[in-house]
């Protein structure tokens, strides 16, 4: 064979094998579609999600890559679990309330007059977690981020005649902590979700509802509510999880890339973001003079914590085996809390 065209050939051969081993490398980047069950312009896409999601990417290039799936059209949060469970979606965010009996030992971290900031409430969440106390919760899902969210407070159209006796005023509490909450204060509480409490009120079959300053800002509360008793009366648990089959299949560089972005340090930053949003509405609030906030003094305050004892025990007996886990967790929450 002429030398030309040998030289030919094996340059031929070369570029070949050069796509080949550039096609391989390209295949083995896996792509994780994130439902994140947040719209595009919303506060927490733009200033959580979209950062933290270009970080994976940065470190994860040519291993691991995140595609955030924003909106509800692919998921919600009714459905989201089940949907990253058959591997519809690789990632999601769900709140435990939603998934019916599965992790009803995570919810303490939800609990009224026990946390005080979403990052102290999520990093103690995520060491009980790592304790193996909840292990039977997760046999399905391996979180990469846990939250306690922000503490709820009462919002209202109106005062109660008695602020330690709400005299019947009917009250959406989102989930079954928060009506309990609201039953214990003397309140009727009404089993609707909080994007419907803005209807409720401004049609007159709801006087209020029980959610954070981040749900108020979200369903513009402002415009139907304007009195507001701020302290701690309950909220929700969640994460951002994966099929733990699904992630156990990664291979281990990508595991090793979700690994350093997720896990107590990304609890925390995640917490903390809720935290400031939180502080927000608060501000947002407070320095709108048609707004009346009531700040609770420490009798007031020891007054209502008794009454809402009443709830977490109601709430407990639902949850048979919870108490040990309470304790627990109040030890690592005061741990959090010194800085350990």
């Amino acid at each position: 064979m002429p030398q030309g065209v040998h030289m030919k050939l094996f340059r031929v051969s070369a570029l070949v094998a050069a796509m080949f081993v550039a096609g391989a490398a390209a295949a083995e980047e896996v792509t994780l579609r994130f439902a994140t069950i947040s719209q595009p312009m919303q506060a927490i896409t733009k200033e959580f999600w979209e950062p933290w999601a270009a970080k994976v990417n940065a470190d994860g290039k040519g291993v691991v890559q995140i595609e955030l799936r924003t909106g509800t059209t692919v998921a919600n949060i009714f459905n989201i679990y089940p949907r990253v469970m058959n591997d519809v979606m690789h990632v999601g965010f769900v709140l435990h309330n939603y998934i019916s009996g599965k992790f009803n030992y995570s919810e303490v971290a939800s609990l009224p007059f026990i946390v005080d900031t979403s990052e102290n409430a999520a990093v103690a969440l995520w060491r009980l977690y790592k304790s193996g106390a909840l292990d039977k919760e997760y046999d399905e899902a391996i979180p990469m981020m846990l939250i306690g969210l922000p503490q709820s407070l009462l919002h209202a159209n109106k005062a109660p005649k008695q602020l330690d006796d709400w005299g019947g005023m009917k009250i959406i509490g989102p989930t079954q902590l928060t009506a309990l909450v609201t039953k214990y204060m003397g309140g009727t509480p009404l089993t609707l979700g909080s994007s419907e409490i803005y209807e409720a009120v401004q049609r007159g079959t709801a006087e209020g509802g029980i959610v954070s300053y981040n749900a108020y800002q979200s369903f513009k509360l402002h415009e139907v509510t304007n009195y507001h008793v701020d302290t701690q009366l309950g909220t929700a648990s969640g994460m951002i999880f994966m099929a733990r089959k699904f992630y156990a299949g990664l291979p281990a560089e990508a595991r090793k890339v979700i690994d350093a972005n997720t896990q107590e340090p990304a609890t925390r930053a995640w917490a903390k973001w809720w935290d400031d949003d939180n502080e927000r509405g608060r501000k947002m609030v407070r320095a709108d003079a048609k707004h009346t906030t009531v700040l609770l003094t420490d009798v007031q305050r020891e007054a209502w914590r008794k009454k809402v004892d009443g709830a977490i025990a109601e709430w407990a007996k639902t949850r048979p085996g919870v108490e040990p886990v309470i304790e627990q967790y109040k030890k690592l929450l005061a741990d959090v809390k010194a800085g350990k």
